[in-house]
This record gives C-alpha cells, structure tokens and sequence, in this order.
C-alpha cells in the first residue's frame, strides 16, 4: 500500500514496537514455528525502496505486499513507500538501523555504506551474460552476500534483478570508451561506480536518483545510467537524445528485514514470505526479458535514437584495473574466487 508524502514525516518519526503477547504455556507453540503466529502481535513492516513505479521489480513488490497480507491473515503486512519517498537508499538504510524502517529493496552496490564488500556488484562487465548472472544470485555468490549483509543486523529475504545498466546522453552516440571523455555522468552513490567511469574518462557525479531527471533537464548534468525499465519509466527521453546500449553494470536489489523484527515473525510465515519473495524475482526476470523490446520501442517512438552498436570489449578492457585494485584492497581473494567461479568468463 503506497502512502502519500504527506504521510512520511510522522512515518519517519514512528519506531516499530513489537509486543510479544504472553503465552498460553500450550504444548507445541513456537519451537518449530508452527502455530506461533497466535502468539505475536501482528507485524507491518515499513518497507522503501527507489524503484520507479511501473518497473517490474516496483510492481511485483507490491504484489508480494498483497499476497503475504492475504495468506498470513494479516499477521504480517508490508507498507510500501517507493521512487525514494523515504529518501536514497543509503538514507534508507540507515533508517532501517535505527529503526524507524523495518525493510528496504535496496541496491546490492548501495550496501557498502555497511559493509565495503557489497560494492563488488559494481564491478564493470562482471558477468559473461545475464544468465550467469541470475544463476550468481541463486547460488554460493548470492549466499555469501547475505551472510556479508547479516552481520550488520540485516536478513535477506530475496533477490530482485534491476538489470543491466545502459548509457543516455544529449551530444551522441557512445561507441567506444573515449566517447565518454570529459562526460558529467550520474552516478549512484557507490564508489567503485565512480572509478570505473573514471577510467574512461568521464566525469562522475554521484547524485540521488530523485534529483537526476531535473539536473539533465537543467543541462548540469551531461548524460546519465540506468536499466531500460527506469530509463522508460522515468521519462528520461524527455530530457536525452541517445540511448547507447552499454550494459556496463548489471544491478540486483537485495530484499532485507532488520534482523530483530524478522525473528518475531513466526517460522511458518518467514518461509511463507521467503517463498513469495522467490516467487517474485522468477517473475521479474522473465518480464524484464519480455519487456526489453518493448522498452525499446516505447523509447524510439518518444524520441530517443538507440545505438546498439557499442564496442562492449574495448569497454570492459579499459574498465578492468578496477578489478585488481579492489580485489587487494575491499574484496579479498574469497569473494573474488566465489565471484568468478559463477561468472561465466573463466568457462
């Protein structure tokens, strides 16, 4: 359920208190979780994201909302708050942390404001393709960066694939990298983000998403980089010329619950929530397969020329020194050998 903004001030304000309700003493109540929801006080869990309305991953989550409020009976309810209502994601996440949010759908790269590693899904052209990717989530690679996130109070709950990341700009097409020398990009508020285009060249600028469309409009900003279905929802052809077909960062939002509120949620209803969750991102990614083309011809009819003849090697050749420099300095070589294993490059 979307609240309206004039409604977040007193949720800002608000910490969630959970009251344990005495229990009868009956035998079987909570050691296996079954039947232990008659024991808690219903749960609402205050979730943002900065997801654009209308994009796959926005849409489904509040589908999810809907159905664990069905299915547990109202014993758990999310409130959603998307498009950065609550603020950018690192706001977000620390509002989680002190407790006046209880959940987020946050950019996996946006968690290294808690842990330095997480910025490791910044890693330019890091997957052979997009399935080696969705594989990544689902296996030890996906696992290691929710233990990572555990550490700092945070429970994963799910994945959600945001998708590859793609370049628009006013002056021309982007083929090769030395097209972005000199570029004032936005960038997201990672700092791996920031080095990578830093090696082509271009002028970074980390920016929260919800001044982007205004600063392009302005001209302070020159180009800009997101998934195709935020480029679409957001409207950014109303304000850029070309859409070159990068796909330089691959992005997934990782789904979490501060770890306190979600051990007061019965077994049976964190399973049930894990399996709507994982029901959700099987969903994404086919519709953000199905939906590409169309994206692409939605954007075409709005105005924007597309490249799609982008020279993607020569980009990932002169992004590639980030590897070893934060490989030796932030990831380590474990994370580094997980990564790689999974990443389809060393086949």
């Amino acid at each position: 359920m979307n609240k309206k903004f004039s409604g977040l001030v007193a949720a800002l304000g608000m910490s969630f208190v959970l009251t344990a309700c005495g229990g009868s003493g009956e035998e079987g109540g909570s050691s296996d979780g079954s039947g232990s929801a008659e024991n808690t006080e219903p749960v609402t869990l205050q979730l943002g994201h900065a997801l654009s309305p209308g994009t796959p991953a926005a849409d489904k989550i509040d589908e999810m909302a809907e159905t664990v409020a069905e299915e547990t009976e109202g014993r758990v309810e999310f409130d959603i708050y998307p498009d950065s209502q609550l603020g950018s994601e690192t706001e977000m996440l620390e509002q989680i942390q002190v407790g006046s949010m209880q959940a987020g759908a946050i950019m996996i790269g946006s968690m290294q404001t808690l842990d330095m590693k997480m910025a490791i899904e910044d890693l330019p052209y890091m997957w052979k393709d997009v399935e080696n990717a969705r594989e990544a989530y689902k296996g030890e690679f996906g696992e290691q960066l929710a233990d990572i996130i555990s550490e700092q109070g945070l429970t994963q709950i799910g994945y959600l694939e945001w998708g590859p990341r793609h370049v628009t700009n006013n002056e021309k097409p982007i083929v090769e990298p030395e097209d972005l020398e000199g570029v004032n990009i936005r960038v997201a508020e990672t700092a791996l983000r920031v080095d990578a285009f830093e090696e082509v060249g271009a002028l970074p600028t980390v920016m929260a998403f919800s001044e982007v469309y205004g600063a392009l409009q302005q001209g302070a900003l020159d180009a800009q980089e997101n998934p195709l279905s935020v480029i679409n929802a957001a409207k950014f052809y109303e304000v850029q010329d070309y859409l070159s077909l990068t796909g330089h960062f691959y992005n997934t939002v990782m789904m979490v619950v501060e770890t306190d509120t979600w051990d007061q949620i019965s077994e049976d209803d964190q399973q049930l929530i894990r399996e709507e969750a994982s029901s959700i991102s099987e969903e994404v990614a086919e519709m953000n397969d199905t939906m590409e083309e169309e994206y692409l011809t939605e954007l075409e009819e709005n105005g924007m020329q597309i490249n799609d003849d982008v020279n993607t090697e020569a980009f990932r050749e002169a992004m590639m020194p980030v590897y070893e420099q934060w490989e030796e300095d932030v990831f380590g070589e474990e994370l580094m050998n997980v990564y790689r294993e999974a990443s389809g490059w060393e086949e």
